[in-house]
């Protein structure tokens, strides 16, 4: 199970980016606390998906077995592919 979290890490965060947007806009529409609390959201996502990242990059670099490698491999590209999700979900709702 843990495996399997590490994998999708990635796509869980991205997830609870686009989840937890959906909330406070639904709730605040547009005012100033929607954009910081959007802001917040979007900078945590950011920093959870990139440590994910570097981890998996740093697993990756050093496995020595092919399930491992490819395994981590796909998790990294997983955290990449949200690190681009999440800035291209957020941006829209921090611009004037």
């Amino acid at each position: 199970m843990r495996a399997w979290a590490f994998l999708l890490g990635g796509m869980i965060v991205w997830t609870i980016h686009f989840f937890a947007l959906y909330i406070v806009v639904s709730i605040f529409l547009t005012s100033t606390l929607t954009r910081v609390l959007v802001l917040a959201i979007t900078l945590a996502c950011l920093a959870a998906a990139g440590y994910i990242l570097l981890r998996a990059t740093k697993e990756w670099a050093g496995s020595t077995d092919a399930p491992g490698k490819w395994g981590h491999g796909l998790a990294a590209l997983f955290a990449a592919l949200a690190l681009i999700a999440i800035v291209w979900q957020g941006l829209p709702a921090l611009m004037i």
